[in-house]
């Protein structure tokens, strides 16, 4: 199989060479031909499209950071907000009169009796 492929590939670059012979208009690019049209210099290949593909990634990463640490801490002070109010609302059950629970189970108890 790997015989079949070597051979298959050699034909396929010899008929690539001769499509570019008889059909002298040439629709592929070298690769030098490319990148020419994103250097800012072609001497010095300074390649300005794919810098400038960079950067607004970059810039997107950080934002999307930004927005993620800005939720987080978000959720902290929702997820302290109900901590403090759960507290309070225990602290405020657990300092009822013992007088009041004594009557409140009291009324039960006498509810609970049946006369017969």
């Amino acid at each position: 199989m790997n015989i079949l492929f070597k051979v298959r590939e050699f034909v396929w670059v010899i008929v690539s060479e001769i499509e570019d012979w008889v059909y002298p208009y040439r629709t592929r690019l070298s690769p030098e031909e490319k990148y020419e049209h994103g250097m800012k210099d072609p001497m010095t290949g300074e390649i300005t499209m794919i810098e400038n593909l960079l950067q607004a990634d970059n810039e997107r990463i950080q934002r999307l950071q930004d927005e993620m640490i800005n939720a987080q801490n978000r959720l902290y002070d929702i997820e302290q907000t109900i901590k403090s109010i759960n507290t309070y609302s225990q602290n405020k059950s657990n300092q009822v009169n013992p007088n009041e629970r004594q009557k409140s189970s009291e009324s039960v108890d006498t509810t609970s009796k049946v006369e017969p």
